[in-house]
């Protein structure tokens, strides 16, 4: 019993050199310089739009092929709101470059559509190239194979921008 207030001294001393190294280093370590900026080539890009004149809001997220992604928008009097920014994992980006470019993009256009009309529609890219544009009432449809792939990025890129600060 006579060891005890020697330990727990020695117990103490112990804790608050502990205490005091760690906090003197990095609990994670920043990633390097220029790692993760949105520069480069657009992998994939969806713009949702408006016709010239309507008083809605647009937003246009685009994923670069480094892992880059960005999300601007506008509210529906036209102001900018904060861009937002955030990195995929490249091993999820390599993925879906290969899903993207393994699709035909085949857009067919029905005989018979609706007549609706709305000012809201939404752009799809690829490789900074339009690949489809939906619309209500287009006509317009992807084959499955593509919209199965279309609708899987979407669904990731959206995730992305969702989980973001």
């Amino acid at each position: 019993m006579q060891h005890a207030p020697k330990l727990l001294t020695i117990l103490l001393f112990a804790c608050a050199s502990s205490a005091t190294a760690s906090s003197d280093t990095p609990a994670k370590s920043a990633p390097p310089a220029g790692a993760c900026r949105p520069t480069g080539a657009v992998l994939f890009e969806i713009d949702h739009r408006v016709d010239p004149g309507a008083k809605l809001g647009t937003s246009t997220t685009k994923l670069f092929a480094n892992g880059a992604w960005t999300h601007d928008a506008t509210s529906d009097d036209g102001k900018a709101a904060a861009q937002r920014t955030g990195c995929m994992a490249k091993a999820d980006v390599k993925q879906l470059e290969t899903s993207l470019h393994g699709v035909p993009w085949k857009v067919t256009t029905n005989r018979i559509h609706c007549n609706a009309m709305t000012a809201q529609f939404t752009v799809y890219q690829v490789d900074g190239k339009e690949v489809f544009t939906q619309r209500l009432c287009s006509g317009q449809n992807l084959d499955d194979k593509s919209r199965a792939v279309l609708d899987a990025a979407i669904a990731q890129a959206e995730a992305e921008v969702a989980k973001a600060p």
